[in-house]
């Protein structure tokens, strides 16, 4: 029974890139947003938005964490927004006073949304940490990601979406 659950769990696995092409969902309102007043995804119309879905204890996205902040410092000026979507993995990581330690600590400088509901998660259907969503000028999911990892490919498709602003 366990084997073939965890079989069907591997088929239906979403591979990267599953959501390309698609609107992304919008971001459901949360109380607690660190580095910014709240967003939603309809006020970056315009913008390329990295959005990043991270806990802040958690290996792999101290991993892919210092990746996401060169972007961020590369290319926010040319119109790049990084949204962080903290999501804990544990119960621990939904403290908010640990969760802005964490921010301040590692130095991060966009704003970061903390989902310990998981609706946010739940409406991208992230199955693991870190996820990364690139969205279009029109938000529209242009490259999705799960782990670590593809930092050249992302790099690329920002570069390429950020070009379609400069030829305007």
């Amino acid at each position: 029974m366990l084997t073939t659950l965890l079989l069907s769990l591997l088929l239906f696995q979403n591979p990267d890139d599953a959501f390309v092409g698609q609107k992304a969902p919008e971001l459901k309102p949360q109380g607690t947003w660190i580095n910014s007043a709240p967003l939603k995804l309809e006020q970056l119309h315009g913008k390329v938005v990295l959005i990043e879905f991270f806990a802040w204890d958690c290996p792999f996205c101290a991993e892919a964490m210092p990746h996401i902040k060169e972007f961020y410092e590369k290319y926010s000026k040319s119109g790049l927004v990084i949204l962080g979507v903290h999501t804990p993995r544990v119960d621990y990581e939904k403290d908010i006073p640990k969760i802005k330690e964490a921010i301040a600590a590692k130095g991060l400088k966009y704003p970061i949304v903390v989902d310990n509901e998981y609706e946010i998660w739940s409406d991208y259907a992230c199955g693991a940490w870190p996820s990364m969503y690139i969205l279009d000028q029109n938000g529209v999911i242009q490259l999705n990601h799960t782990g670590t990892g593809r930092y050249d490919e992302m790099e690329e498709v920002i570069k390429k979406l950020l070009s379609k602003n400069s030829a305007k």
